[in-house]
């Protein structure tokens, strides 16, 4: 949850240095920088900036503890915060142009393209979990020579949404998420689990029109499959050297580049996985489907 005075925690560390006016068009805002990223707001209330800028200096922290190399570059990732979803609508369909409309039928918050995310300020806490999740693919599409399987990305990007901010601090908790619990065990009792091979080697753009029921379920598979690599010992030693080797360039077989042209081949990813976590594909799958039952059935931890 979300813990905050009225005017904001009086000593959480402040990242976020004003640089200047931000203007677009007809909207005047402001600029702040942190250490890792460049925000342009017209947010006003500056305890509420502070607050975005601290939760994303703190999971920009959680980002690099999955990369076990050196960083390319030192530019800051741009971060468009928007006070109203009417500016954030104008922004948006000034910049995409033919692809506005996809970006448009965004009802989270906001969506990242290349390494450069775009929001507007709902609810704060949900606003802060959104750009937590975005921010990871930023951090992809910054660093990584090439591309994760989007599965797994999607699922370790859902692994920052648990935010919660005390008087001195901004905690992620990147184990519990309470949403993508629920949605899982849902799924489970519903009998409408998306099949293992299936699942695999979907990206969200897959899901376009589909039931809120199956694009939760996408998600929540996701966020277990994330949890099952980086979390169990018998697959956490093959998992970082899959993301060191994607984030370099150096896997023997690429499914896609990292430059956010979207090009992706779907048929790649389990030879990948089998490469580095799953050289035995029935007992992974086996270990997968009890893993999501176990953690399905676990106390929801807010």
């Amino acid at each position: 949850m979300l813990a905050t005075c009225g005017c904001g925690p009086k000593n959480l560390a402040s990242p976020a240095v004003p640089a200047g006016a931000w203007d677009w068009q007809n909207l005047h805002g402001q600029g702040f920088e942190t250490p890792h990223y460049a925000i342009y707001t017209t947010v006003r209330d500056d305890a509420v900036v502070q607050r975005f800028a601290a939760t994303m200096e703190a999971a920009h922290a959680k980002y690099e503890q999955l990369v076990p190399r050196r960083l390319s570059g030192d530019r800051r990732l741009k971060i468009y915060l928007f006070a109203e979803h009417s500016e954030w609508a104008a922004y948006t369909v000034a910049t995409t142009g033919k692809d506005s409309e996809a970006y448009l039928s965004v009802f989270t918050g906001g969506y990242t393209i290349r390494d450069e995310f775009v929001c507007w300020m709902g609810t704060e806490l949900d606003t802060l979990g959104v750009a937590a999740h975005e921010g990871f693919h930023q951090f992809v599409a910054r660093h990584f020579h090439s591309r994760l399987p989007p599965t797994l990305e999607e699922g370790l990007a859902t692994t920052f949404e648990n935010i919660s901010i005390s008087d001195t601090a901004v905690t992620i908790n990147t184990t519990a998420n309470g949403r993508r619990q629920l949605a899982l065990r849902r799924a489970i009792d519903e009998n409408y689990l998306i099949p293992f091979d299936t699942f695999i080697q979907l990206h969200a753009g897959d899901l376009a029109g589909r039931s809120p029921e199956l694009i939760e379920a996408f998600y929540a598979q996701a966020w277990a499959l994330a949890r099952l690599l980086r979390d169990e010992p018998g697959y956490r030693l093959g998992f970082m050297q899959m993301m060191k080797d994607i984030a370099a360039g150096s896997q023997l077989l690429d499914i896609g580049p990292g430059d956010g042209s979207q090009v992706y081949y779907p048929s790649r990813v389990r030879p990948v996985l089998q490469r580095y976590v799953a050289p035995d594909w029935s007992k992974f799958t086996a270990d997968y489907d009890a893993f999501i039952r176990r953690v399905a059935r676990q106390p929801v931890e807010q």
